[in-house]
């Protein structure tokens, strides 16, 4: 597979008429490309305005790009291009306010957490500068991002994180991201506790194997060598998982459909682990 097969390519993303969204107000954070732009056009075929969250200028035009394909998805369906970094309270307030700004309810109803970092070092390389750049991506902006969200968040809604089956593989060079993405897993089965019945807000996570994004391709030579026997075992078919195997699935838990699920761990790997 090549990185051009498999990149989002959003000019070619034909919408579909599911409108089981409709009138709801998202935020997908680290949208502008992969999954994350993948998952926001899908809650956008669904019905549901988006915020596109990036945070480098350099992913300006794509988020812009992403947020033009949506405007295309259907009457009623509007989007927002938001460069913030969601590490920071100012970061975390411009998203809330674009979001506000998008919902004429003055309602945020699907919160899905998909930025991260995914860089990888042995333990031995693991400098302190690295602990706190990918913690601080992976653990904290999701915590204090989502205690703005939820005062604007009415019942029936959804907050779904992104996180990976690194959380459970033990593969090399993981250390911290393995641990950041279990924190993920952790803090869905805590919330749904916490915002189930008080609430009425649904909290799950989604654990993808290897993706076909950028952020597979620009990994270490040697940490794809080492994933190469892995993907070849994978029970559903041998290769790397693609972006439209993994929106649906972040659609299915923002609609109605997954009122009954919630503090669940969906593993979207092929069958690679089975949790």
């Amino acid at each position: 597979m090549t990185r051009s097969q498999n990149s989002l390519d959003i000019s070619l993303v034909e919408p579909r008429k599911i409108y089981d969204l409709a009138g709801l107000t998202s935020i997908v954070t680290g949208s502008s490309r992969g999954i994350g732009a993948g998952i926001a056009l899908e809650l956008a075929r669904r019905g549901a305005s988006v915020v596109v969250n990036y945070t480098s200028p350099k992913r300006q035009k794509a988020a812009e790009e992403v947020v033009s394909t949506i405007e295309n998805c259907g009457s009623g369906v509007h989007a927002i291009a938001i460069q913030a970094d969601i590490v920071t309270p100012l970061g975390q307030d411009k998203i809330v306010e674009a979001a506000l700004g998008l919902s004429e309810g003055k309602a945020i109803n699907i919160l899905v957490h998909n930025a991260g970092n995914g860089d990888d070092c042995f333990l031995p390389d693991v400098t302190e500068e690295f602990y706190e750049m990918q913690t601080s991506l992976n653990v904290k902006a999701p915590i204090f991002l989502t205690q703005k969200v939820i005062p604007h968040m009415p019942r029936g809604g959804r907050i779904i994180f992104v996180s990976s089956c690194a959380a459970r593989m033990g593969v090399a060079q993981q250390t911290i991201y393995a641990a950041s993405k279990a924190s993920n897993e952790s803090f869905s089965r805590v919330w749904a506790t916490e915002l189930g019945q008080s609430k009425g807000i649904t909290v799950n996570c989604v654990n993808p194997g290897p993706v076909a994004t950028d952020g597979y391709f620009n990994s270490t030579q040697e940490f794809l060598d080492d994933l190469k026997p892995l993907v070849e075992s994978t029970p559903a078919e041998a290769r790397v998982g693609e972006v439209r195997d993994i929106a649906p699935i972040v659609g299915f838990l923002a609609s109605e459909e997954s009122r009954w699920v919630t503090g669940s761990t969906i593993s979207a790997c092929g069958g690679l682990l089975y949790f």
